[in-house]
């Protein structure tokens, strides 16, 4: 995979098996259909959502935020694709809260769809996402909060190259209570 890209991001990257998408506001029934079927997985690690998030006109206005966020290189959210299935999102996995210099710091979230665990795809993807991202923002850490009970997390960050530093107490909200999260850091490589 060719990830040099220092003019900004290109719109898809493939690996192996999967497609990384940088959607736009035309992708929004995509992005609802993906969202409704994992709702009963993702809400129970995930913040409280507004009463019209499962909504297409709130998913146009996330969507439309996100491209732009990604071509201004603050941030960018891949959806996640199986290459022999192009129009059926399984995942995605979302770099935010950008810290320029002295930082150079962005957080990683990630989801894929409990059909699909256990499969590789959230390692190859991440794998591929934390090459990608470092060569178009120039960021040379990115963070990671995970639940402690979450294991698969853990592990998968471990297989990424992300190392545990310890917890951070109450620093994320789950459900309307704040939860201490295990963190962990991935140092790009000079």
């Amino acid at each position: 995979m060719n990830i040099r890209q220092e003019d900004g991001f290109c719109r898809s990257y493939t690996t192996q098996r999967l497609c990384l998408k940088i959607l736009d506001e035309s992708g929004a029934s995509e992005v609802l259909a993906f969202l409704n079927r994992g709702a009963d997985t993702f809400e129970r690690v995930e913040s409280k959502k507004p009463a019209d998030f499962y909504t297409h006109a709130t998913q146009r206005k996330l969507l439309h935020a996100e491209y732009h966020m990604a071509m201004q290189k603050n941030g960018v959210r891949f959806w996640i694709y199986e290459k022999n299935v192009p129009q059926k999102i399984i995942g995605t996995i979302s770099f935010s809260f950008y810290r320029v210099a002295p930082f150079h710091t962005i957080m990683v979230g990630y989801k894929l769809l409990p059909e699909y665990w256990h499969r590789g795809y959230a390692t190859e993807a991440l794998s591929a996402a934390v090459r990608i991202v470092p060569s178009v923002m120039k960021v040379a850490r990115i963070e990671a909060f995970v639940l402690p009970e979450n294991q698969a997390s853990q592990v998968l960050l471990g297989r990424v190259g992300f190392r545990l530093e310890g917890t951070a107490y109450q620093c994320l909200e789950v459900q309307g209570v704040r939860r201490d999260h295990l963190q962990f850091a991935y140092v790009v490589p000079n």
